[in-house]
């Protein structure tokens, strides 16, 4: 299905990041980095990759299975993809840290900035501190 990709190709890096429930509850993601490329038919897609912290992310999940990926890639490029398809590691050692790969289900959402400030504002950020110690490379 295409989807509007409002970038030219390349990679941008992605300032902040998080996977976010209707509840507002979410997972930073870390190093993520946005690619734009072209199919063999010319055809622009999308699709990126970070680093999350898998138990986090398994607590996450644990009560929701709705995600949506909030990205910062600058001021007035802020964005909710909905339902990302994605992909990632499943070991679940607790100072584990693994690559997810993310890709768009559907559409880009833009957000206003000030949007943007506020709905990340009122997340709940589950964090490694929060009963599960780690650093991103300690896994």
């Amino acid at each position: 299905m295409p989807h509007s990709i409002p970038f030219k190709e390349g990679a941008y890096l992605i300032d902040h990041a998080y996977l976010v429930t209707p509840q507002r509850r979410s997972v930073a993601l870390t190093d993520g980095v946005l690619e734009v490329y072209k199919d063999t038919l010319g055809e622009k897609h999308l699709r990126g990759r970070a680093f999350v912290h898998n138990a986090s992310m398994v607590a996450l999940l644990e009560d929701e299975e709705s995600l949506d990926l909030v990205m910062d890639l600058g001021p007035g490029f802020r964005y909710r993809l909905p339902q990302p398809i994605l992909q990632a590691g499943k070991v679940f050692e607790p100072r584990t840290w693994s690559i997810v790969h993310f890709a768009p289900s559907q559409n880009l959402v833009p957000l206003a900035d000030l949007d943007y400030e506020q709905f990340a504002a009122g997340l709940t950020i589950l964090r490694p501190g929060d009963g599960v110690d780690a650093e991103p490379g300690d896994g």
